[in-house]
């Protein structure tokens, strides 16, 4: 019997079937099971536009794999969730290991061993990848081979899509013929009460309400933040996620998902998935404002204590949000 609805029954839950999907593709080049893994309207978002298909999927890993060869994911955290009799959402979080010794993504090869955070949510449904939000810590990768992060944005910029023209509509009053790709919704995920605990600590954080910080983080609280930077207590947390809002006062954020748990031998966790939609106009962690509109997706998991949340774990792609605000500014 699978465990969900049009999986195979070799996948005794979501972990098995995350770790095959990890070893064969992402670690293991098997290229060749990209069908065989993926849904014909599979998209993945990697934080700085849409790749829709499995054929752009399938670029993408091989420019990674490229650039990094010898890749290694260790999983430190998933949390999962059925969606439906035949889906299941699930978050996790990586450690990631790998020697530069290929070009493309990163530039000319540095021959540098790089190690870097990653986080993704992932909703699989009747048996294949449908739908993934990846993030990796895009700023350690480049600190580690020696480059800076606005030449981390050029290179990114020169391989981001063309912004999509603006709308127009047909002469017979109808919509443009084509329209850019969407993520699809699994949901707003599981009714936990710790996801909850967090979504609504995050949206106050980022409403303005910064004191909620100290009243309900450890006074010890272990970070962990973009540009493999490790962090304690309520200071520094006030600190990060003031100066991304700082940045984009006027951004609409939203949390999109919110998965939580609490088993045995584990302390209550939980994982969402934000976004942060606006201009840039205030300074903040991206200094001037310029005005550019932006979309950063953000991904945050924690885990609490008795005395609060006790480890954060945040990631938004920070070279990807410059080439956005390179892009606009021409």
């Amino acid at each position: 019997m699978p465990f969900l609805a049009g999986f195979d029954a070799r996948w005794q839950d979501a972990a098995e079937y995350l770790d095959a999907l990890r070893r064969d593709l992402g670690e293991g080049r098997r290229l060749d099971l990209v069908p065989d893994y993926l849904a014909d309207n599979v998209v993945l978002d990697e934080g700085a536009g849409l790749l829709p298909g499995p054929e752009a999927m399938g670029k993408a890993l091989a420019a990674r794999l490229a650039a990094l060869p010898g890749l290694s994911l260790s999983r430190e955290e998933m949390l999962w969730a059925p969606s439906a009799h035949d889906a299941f959402v699930a978050a996790q979080r990586f450690q990631a290991a790998g020697r530069h010794d290929g070009p493309g993504l990163y530039g000319p090869p540095t021959g540098k061993l790089v190690r870097y955070m990653a986080m993704s949510e992932t909703w699989c449904n009747t048996g294949a990848l449908r739908a993934e939000w990846v993030l990796r810590d895009e700023t350690a990768i480049l600190d580690q081979i020696g480059v800076t992060l606005e030449d981390g944005a050029r290179w990114r910029l020169s391989q981001m899509p063309p912004a999509p023209p603006p709308a127009f509509v047909s002469a017979a009053g109808g919509a443009a013929a084509t329209a850019p790709p969407a993520m699809p919704s699994p949901g707003a995920g599981n009714d936990d009460a710790w996801g909850h605990t967090l979504g609504d600590l995050v949206h106050r954080i980022m409403g303005g309400e910064l004191s909620v910080i100290a009243r309900h983080f450890d006074p010890a609280a272990e970070l962990f933040y973009p540009g493999a930077i490790i962090g304690s207590g309520p200071r520094e947390a006030e600190a990060f996620w003031l100066g991304l809002r700082a940045a984009f006062p006027s951004a609409e954020f939203r949390v999109h998902h919110l998965l939580g748990a609490e088993e045995h031998l584990s302390p209550p966790r939980a994982a969402i998935r934000w976004t942060l939609t606006g201009k840039h106009d205030g300074h903040g962690a991206f200094g001037t404002p310029t005005g550019a509109r932006v979309s950063i997706l953000g991904l945050t998991q924690a885990e609490f204590g008795p005395d609060g949340l006790r480890r954060e774990w945040t990631l938004y792609d920070a070279p990807g949000v410059l080439a956005q605000i390179l892009r606009a500014l021409g």
